[in-house]
């Protein structure tokens, strides 16, 4: 079996650490895995955790001599230890030994699977040997340990980068195990190719008979929109929540009238987003029974975002309008493909008259952008359109 590239990445980036600081021991024994430097006073019948110490940071170093002889000693200390011969097995491997490496976590497997130095050799065997479901096995039991594992965006990658290996993820998530909700999560400044892959696991996942619930996958959704992946949204959000809360509109822009704007996010999750700060008010009027209006007054010396939302725009020259009390010039309107709305610096006709002129190219995670210009009069915008340009 080939050297376990993978593990050794994983481990140098803190899996081993973390491992070994769980491990158990007692008196100088625990106090060394806190302290390494202490291992040299741990008396030999307490050497079991010192050995582990000792390997993880001969490990750290690169020092794969001195990590093998800590493994060693590890084992002879602590026979029965999965922890022990997990870490031989690691230190065989960085020392170009193979398959002696192998059969160290042969014997550590045997011994509970709950060790995740052999959770994440045996992940990797599965990769090296293209058995995903294996791998996804292997993956899901370390997230089931500890959904929030340091390193889980590595470690998942190269499952997610694949159809194959986003169709296993898919599988062990439609049971809903405690690391779906980590899973799920965009957080700030998400990557942009690993969300594109998680919006495919979900999309995958919410079709397998599973216990996945709208109001995760609902919640992933909106990420999905706040990142401008209108597409993916809409189609995870009809796949899992089907006719609960409010469907996403089909066709280019959502709520055009600003009638959902006016109701809750959670209601509305596939219309506008608003923004305002101290120099800016952004607010829903109430213009006739059932009617809104956008409102908008700023005081700031340069052009400042009201309204965004994500579309999905084939490429192509598209005319958009504002409708309402809009002096002539006050509007202008961008089209991003990153998921953010940038002010535009190329203007092709007026919003609030014949209409915007916009260029759409091919790309996932569009956004469209309503920009008001510094001025004295407040805007009222009460519909806003887009149609091919002719």
């Amino acid at each position: 079996m080939a050297k376990s590239g993978l593990a050794a990445r994983l481990l140098l980036s803190g899996f081993s650490l973390a491992y070994l600081a769980a491990a158990w021991g007692s008196g100088f024994d625990r106090l060394s895995a806190e302290s390494p430097t202490l291992e040299r006073l741990v008396p030999g019948v307490f050497r079991a955790q010192a050995d582990l110490s000792a390997g993880a940071v001969a490990l750290a170093r690169g020092d794969k001599q001195q990590a093998l002889a800590s493994g060693e000693r590890a084992v002879r200390n602590d026979p029965l230890g999965p922890q022990a011969t997990a870490l031989l097995g690691i230190a065989r491997s960085f020392a170009d030994d193979p398959e002696d490496a192998e059969d160290a976590f042969r014997v550590s497997a045997q011994r509970g699977w709950r060790d995740r130095l052999t959770q994440i050799y045996w992940y990797d065997a599965a990769m090296q040997a293209n058995d995903i479901e294996r791998a996804a096995l292997r993956a899901d039991a370390l997230l089931r340990a500890n959904p929030n594992l340091e390193g889980a965006a590595k470690l998942l990658a190269p499952l997610e980068a694949t159809p194959e290996g986003r169709l296993a993820l898919a599988r062990r998530l439609a049971e809903a195990p405690a690391w779906s909700q980590v899973y799920f999560h965009a957080g700030q400044a998400p990557d942009a190719t690993r969300l594109e892959n998680r919006a495919q696991v979900a999309l995958a996942a919410v079709k397998q008979d599973n216990v996945l619930k709208c109001d995760r996958m609902g919640r992933f959704a909106r990420e999905l929109l706040l990142n401008g992946m209108r597409r993916d949204a809409e189609n995870l959000w009809r796949a899992s929540c089907g006719t609960t809360g409010a469907a996403p509109a089909r066709g280019m822009l959502a709520d055009g009238n600003f009638e959902l704007l006016a109701k809750s996010t959670e209601q509305a999750p596939f219309g506008w987003r608003k923004f305002a700060s101290g120099d800016l008010a952004v607010d829903l009027v109430e213009i006739a029974p059932n009617a809104h209006a956008v409102r908008a007054r700023s005081t700031a010396s340069v052009t400042r975002l009201i309204l965004s939302q994500a579309v999905d725009v084939p490429p192509g020259h598209w005319r958009v309008r504002a409708r309402g009390s809009v002096p002539a010039g006050r509007l202008v309107i961008s089209l991003d493909c990153d998921g953010r709305a940038r002010r535009p610096s190329r203007i092709n006709g007026d919003a609030a008259a014949a209409g915007q002129v916009l260029e759409a190219e091919a790309c996932e995670r569009a956004v469209l952008g309503v920009w008001l210009r510094p001025g004295r009069d407040e805007v009222t915008l009460d519909e806003m359109t887009i149609e091919p340009a002719e």
